[in-house]
């Protein structure tokens, strides 16, 4: 859960760049007429997901956990998302799907 969250909350901080995609515009739009509402949710859905993973499996382990998948994330986000609608929903579907794979092993 603390991952989904993760993913989501970079999926927030990308929706008030100018280069959010316009096939996503109206969620685009409520982003840009409120920018630091939307970076407040986005950090609160980050400290959100810092505590589940800490509580899920340690400090340390939680806090390495939520770096690397925040540095994925990020770096998804910024990749996947200019590509045209159906790619970029089926690669984050499919990453979404291998994560989960990895976290239920």
């Amino acid at each position: 859960m603390g991952i989904v969250l993760v993913l989501l909350g970079c999926f927030m901080l990308y929706a008030k760049s100018r280069h959010f995609p316009m096939f996503l515009s109206n969620m685009g739009k409520k982003a840009k007429e409120n920018p630091v509402g939307t970076r407040w949710l986005a950090y609160a859905i980050f400290a959100l997901s810092l505590a589940l993973l800490g509580y899920q499996y340690g400090f340390f382990t939680g806090f390495v956990i939520f770096l690397t998948t925040l540095m994925f994330g990020l770096c998804i986000t910024v990749m996947l998302l200019p590509l045209q609608n159906k790619y970029a929903y089926i690669l984050a579907g499919l990453c979404i799907v291998v994560i989960l794979i990895e976290n239920s092993l």
